[in-house]
């Protein structure tokens, strides 16, 4: 077997060896033992049968482990795609489906839970979400995490001690081959899986550590995998910490660790700004830089996240799954402007970005992805689906969307995807998924409106789209149900959702 290199493994080379360059809790984890370890499990793998090309979903939280799968799967040359097993069954069966794995990484949790269906529902009845994972046919299952019975065929991923001290000659790969795949929300009948190359990847990452170099970051705090590979690129020390810290605990983990930098979309934040107003405190002065991104940043949103973090340097940043970066802007500018619109900004170096006659914004770059999995390659320019203009200073200014989407925290929401699924609940005559951006949370809420034949309620249907045959995606998890008639027009009477959210904007503001 021949083993591989590439830009990423080259950088980790290039760090020195007693770095510590992630810290998960209590367990931290230097260059060299990252290197050594994942090229000795990219062996194992290869004894046990995965070959270069093979097929890869990753479905494992993010840490130490994590990080040595994907180091161990650039060893081997696999394709790799990371497909959140939150997001709802139809979902997730259709993009397993069409990325036919050869071989699954997944939480040995998630497997015993779903194999267990008693056990699976004492753990809903404590109001949890449980991940779906089907077993898939011919595919090796490889459980990480703890070690548990579990009935399917499966070989359980162990860690080891080092008994290589430097890694042996390696093969460097062609940049542009297919490397990671990130499925964006498409439709149920074609997903969209986003094929990015070794090459498209890594001119994004520079862009960032470009930036995190130029800003004199040192440290991260994250609950995201993709970052603490940012932060090896950039030689930045990652600290990962549970989304679902509270605010007071955050900011203990970020005066503990000094942290100085802090990635996310605004509803991240806002817990954050919270519990600096009511304290009457600012937030830690270790922090340098904020870097908002994946959702509109709004003025009002930028002008309480200054009055708690007066010394801190903004960034807002706006890119998507099939160019990651894009455009950045001064938060604190922004914030003062007065423009119609949502200011994205610059272009980065090496991005240019134009319009089309229906003022739908293109964009072109290196960064560019290089297809949808299982279609043409992509053409030289990527239609947004945004809607904008460029004024007279070169910057983006984003006035609206083409495409029927939500988009609340960090993550794009298309109700075509969810309603034809929650009509099939029984008693549903017909759903309308809608997006009213609330101003006290800088966010969109997410509205389902049910047309109903039967009396239902909100925690009913709740708990159907939480799991089970009618799962959705946790992400789109509505914020409210509304039980109504929908308005409709035409001669094929379809919902008018110009008209719902009209109506709905005036009861709910």
């Amino acid at each position: 077997m021949e083993f591989y290199t590439n830009d990423f493994i080259e950088i980790l080379k290039g760090q020195e060896p007693s770095k510590i360059i992630l810290q998960e809790g209590n367990q931290t984890i230097t260059a060299k033992e990252l290197l050594l370890s994942s090229y000795e499990l990219a062996y194992q793998l290869n004894q046990k049968g995965v070959n270069t090309g093979d097929r890869t979903i990753i479905a494992v939280k993010p840490g130490i482990e994590f990080l040595r799968i994907m180091y161990a799967n650039m060893f081997l040359r696999t394709v790799v795609s990371i497909i959140d097993p939150e997001m709802g069954r139809d979902n997730y069966i259709a993009k397993l489906r069409q990325f036919e794995p050869q071989v699954a990484f997944v939480d040995s949790r998630l497997v015993l839970l779903n194999e267990h269906p008693v056990l699976k529902y004492i753990v809903l009845k404590l109001n949890h979400l449980i991940p779906d994972f089907p077993r898939i046919k011919n595919c090796m299952l490889i459980t990480t995490g703890l070690n548990l019975p579990i009935f399917q065929k499966h070989f359980h991923l162990k860690k080891t001690a080092l008994r290589i001290t430097e890694l042996p000659d390696l093969i460097t790969g062609n940049s542009n081959d297919d490397f990671l795949i990130t499925y964006t929300s498409g439709t149920l009948a074609e997903p969209k899986g986003v094929v990015h190359s070794y090459n498209s990847l890594n001119n994004s990452i520079k862009l960032l550590c470009e930036l995190l170099i130029k800003n004199k970051d040192e440290s991260i705090a994250t609950h995201l995998p993709h970052f603490a590979l940012l932060g090896i690129n950039a030689g930045v020390s990652v600290y990962l910490w549970s989304n679902g810290l509270n605010a007071k605990d955050k900011i203990e983990f970020i005066i503990k660790n000094n942290i100085s930098t802090l990635f996310g979309p605004p509803s991240d934040f806002l817990p954050l700004i919270k519990y600096a107003e009511i304290s009457k405190i600012e937030l830690p002065n270790c922090i340098q830089n904020i870097y908002l991104g994946s959702a509109p940043v709004y003025s009002s949103f930028l002008k309480r996240l200054i009055t708690v973090a007066e010394k801190i340097n903004i960034v807002c940043l706006y890119g998507m799954t099939e160019n990651l970066m894009v455009c950045f802007q001064d938060g604190r500018l922004k914030a003062e402007e007065n423009i119609e619109g949502d200011l994205v900004g610059t272009p980065f170096s090496g991005v240019s970005v134009s319009l089309t006659s229906e003022m739908e914004v293109g964009i072109q770059s290196n960064q560019m992805f290089n297809r949808y999995w299982k279609s043409a390659s992509a053409g030289e320019i990527h239609l947004t689906g945004d809607l904008g203009r460029i004024d007279e200073n070169g910057r983006l200014i984003l006035i609206g969307r083409k495409k029927d989407m939500i988009i609340r925290g960090n993550f794009n929401i298309y109700p075509g995807l969810y309603e034809p699924t929650i009509n099939k609940i029984e008693g549903v005559i017909e759903s309308a998924m809608i997006g009213i951006y609330n101003e006290i949370k800088h966010d969109e809420d997410v509205i389902l409106v049910i047309e109903s034949e039967k009396l239902q309620n909100e925690a009913e249907i709740i708990i159907q789209l939480r799991s089970g045959q009618f799962s959705i995606d946790k992400e789109a998890i509505p914020d409210r149900i509304i039980f109504m008639k929908l308005p409709r027009f035409g001669r094929q009477d379809k919902v008018n959702k110009k008209l719902l959210i009209e109506h709905l904007k005036n009861q709910i503001l």
